[in-house]
């Protein structure tokens, strides 16, 4: 892993700026999930789009390679949302589960920071079942109130040709970050 959030810096990542420019009920809206989906949260963190993707599924696999951040997600969640997410401690690229187990992987503001993204796309593919849905969210490549340097970045034309085993469902891009809804066949 190349740049890695820094977990004293955790309160950022629910602050007034990031809801207001990056709402995660409305990034859970978009992806439009089920309530049977059994969904990954790649690189959770505190739980931010966990915590109101745990209320409308039926399962969160919260995944995060920072112990201190899946204790902080699970002191956030009330009751009915810590029953929904099991949190796995865990090291990207690899995902830790079965093969065809998921519906949907959800990675958040996390792709630019994986060095081996082939490796990424290898296990998302294998994890998703036939018509299983991956939704990425990441930061444009420019300058924005919060995020990494933009040289880390990753430019919102380069997801789907990173992602080729997968179709575009559809596609959000907004001044600050990009929404990818894509598909496995």
């Amino acid at each position: 892993m190349g740049h890695r959030f820094d977990p004293s810096s955790k309160k950022k990542l629910v602050d007034e700026e990031r809801q207001r420019v990056q709402p995660a009920e409305e990034i859970v809206q978009r992806a439009n999930p089920s309530k049977d989906e059994i969904c990954a949260d790649v690189g959770c963190g505190i739980g931010y789009v966990a915590i109101p993707l745990s209320r409308v599924v039926r399962q969160v696999i919260a995944i995060d390679s920072q112990k201190e951040m899946l204790s902080t997600l699970i002191s956030r969640a009330n009751d009915d949302e810590r029953g929904r997410i099991s949190p796995v401690l865990s090291e990207l690229p690899l995902l830790p589960m079965g093969s065809k187990v998921l519906d949907r992987v959800v990675i958040v503001n996390v792709l630019h920071e994986v060095e081996e993204k082939e490796t990424l796309v290898s296990e998302v593919l294998r994890v998703l079942r036939p018509g299983g849905r991956l939704t990425v969210i990441d930061f444009q490549k420019v300058p924005t109130s919060f995020g990494p340097p933009v040289e880390e970045r990753i430019e919102r034309t380069e997801v789907p040709a990173l992602f080729k085993g997968l179709s575009i469902v559809c596609s959000w891009s907004y001044p600050e970050f990009y929404q990818f809804e894509l598909e496995a066949g």
